[in-house]
């Protein structure tokens, strides 16, 4: 049960007061039941190493204004998300 007291808090900031107690109820919950990481995060350094790799030289292939094909494109994408999904497994 709710103790926020909303009719107290100028009509203005109602809104984004009951959005920060949301926010706030959501994040206090998801660290009461956080469940165990699936990797530590020494396996997920270790598993992003190739893929910095291949964004380093990416960025490097852009500076000496190669372009990069389709291809590349998408495999950068596949890198992006893979480390998006690491990260987000060992920080959560």
């Amino acid at each position: 049960m709710s103790t926020l007291d909303l009719q107290s808090i100028e009509a203005g900031r109602r809104a984004g007061v009951a959005l920060d107690a949301i926010t706030t109820a959501r994040s206090t919950h998801a660290r009461t039941h956080r469940r165990p990481a699936a990797i530590t995060a020494r396996e997920g350094l270790a598993a992003l190493e190739f893929e910095s790799l291949l964004v380093w030289t990416a960025a490097h292939n852009i500076a000496h204004r190669i372009d990069l094909s389709a291809e590349d494109l998408e495999r950068l994408t596949v890198a992006c998300k893979r480390i998006t999904a690491i990260v987000q497994e060992v920080l959560s």
